[in-house]
């Protein structure tokens, strides 16, 4: 989507603010593309106490981390403002002050962050003080050029770049780092995430489940997780992530793995020996075997492949994660992708309604309890 037609070069120093916990491959492609666009440095600013998010690693990690992202490039810096008082800071105020530093300024962010610029402090002193920098985020294209048209209406100067960074976002990476897979991270800061033990919390949790499971299903798995995290924050749903991430890494647990006796006796008889099974086992193991007591994670885990009627927020999320994960290429995903980031309802149920047809065509067999929530989501 073209959002500029003819804009003037950028010139003077971009500022890049945020949490940077961690800094991952598209803070670093955001940098380098404004110096492409004409920018003479870039000012990379991490919040010491961000208002709107609770930071998970402290002030001076993550300006360790940022400082390795950024190495040697001579254009690039870490400007540590917000720190040092303890206090929580808007960018209403710093933005002034690192102006008067600094000069001539363009204030570089995510699509995300003009999509919610209207729940920031006072925003309409943001962008009366700096022109703006804005890259879009993937499948957000129509959230982005309607926040776009309103703040332009409101007087923002905005450079809305065509250019699309690549990765994944912070939150996604800090979970991806306790599964031990650095991929989002530069090798120097997957480096400094290790030495000091960051982003551990699940990682005993993690090293279990990928010792048990197929390498293919471990992938399926981590990329899951991806969506699944990324589905609840671009649909504002809200939920706790570690359930997000509890649900959505344990969901096939229970995948082509050998069964007891006894753990096969917690399933449905129905169940035992169809393509089903492991929802229902999954669920088991996850309490039996990871420790896992609440129990909106364990009833997520057992009906991510059937559905159920009156499904939950964390339900649904799991059941569309698992079928879109960006490894799916069945005809009509895409289309289904953009409707659940658009309409959270609408493109649950769209994806339930696909999954139940797909079954219908090939003339396979229905577990009743699909037939059930097709049944109640269609009527309902």
């Amino acid at each position: 989507m073209l959002y500029n037609i003819a804009m003037k070069p950028l010139h003077g120093t971009a500022l890049l603010g945020g949490a940077f916990d961690p800094p991952h491959a598209a803070h670093i492609q955001m940098a380098e593309r404004a110096l492409r666009l004409g920018c003479e440095r870039v000012v990379f600013v991490p919040s010491a106490n961000p208002p709107h998010k609770r930071c998970t690693a402290d002030f001076a990690d993550r300006v360790a981390m940022l400082r390795a992202a950024i190495g040697d490039r001579a254009n690039m810096s870490v400007d540590v403002i917000e720190g040092g008082d303890g206090g929580v800071h808007y960018s209403y105020l710093t933005l002034p002050r690192l102006v008067a530093k600094y000069g001539d300024c363009v204030f570089a962010i995510g699509g995300d962050s003009l999509i919610d610029l209207g729940k920031w402090k006072e925003p309409d002193k943001v962008i009366a003080e700096v022109p703006l920098l804005a890259f879009p985020r993937k499948d957000r294209d129509e959230q982005f050029a309607a926040a776009l048209e309103y703040w332009r209406s409101r007087g923002a100067d905005i450079y809305a770049d065509d250019f699309t960074p690549d990765g994944v976002s912070s939150t996604a990476a800090r979970y991806l780092a306790s599964m031990r897979d650095y991929s989002a991270l530069s090798p120097e800061v997957a480096g400094y995430v290790e030495a000091h033990g960051l982003y551990g919390w699940f990682t005993p949790l993690a090293d279990k489940l990928k010792a048990a499971v197929l390498p293919k299903t471990y992938e399926h798995i981590k990329r899951t997780v991806v969506c699944a995290l990324g589905l609840d924050f671009e649909c504002g749903l809200g939920l706790d992530p570690d359930k997000v991430f509890l649900a959505a890494m344990l969901h096939d647990c229970a995948k082509k793995i050998c069964r007891e006796p006894h753990e096969v006796s917690r399933v449905p008889a129905d169940s035992v020996g169809s393509e089903v099974e492991h929802q229902f086992l999954g669920a088991a193991l996850a309490e039996t075997e990871y420790g896992v007591t609440d129990r909106e994670v364990l009833g997520a885990i057992a009906c991510h492949c059937t559905g159920k009627p009156g499904m939950n927020t964390l339900d649904k999320l799991v059941f569309c994660a698992d079928m879109l994960e960006s490894a799916r290429d069945f005809d009509g995903v895409g289309e289904l992708r953009l409707l659940i980031r658009r309409d959270f309802e609408r493109g649950f149920r769209a994806c339930l309604m696909r999954s139940y047809d797909y079954l219908i065509e090939k003339g396979a067999d229905i577990y009743p309890l699909t037939l059930r929530a097709a049944e109640y989501y269609r009527n309902d």
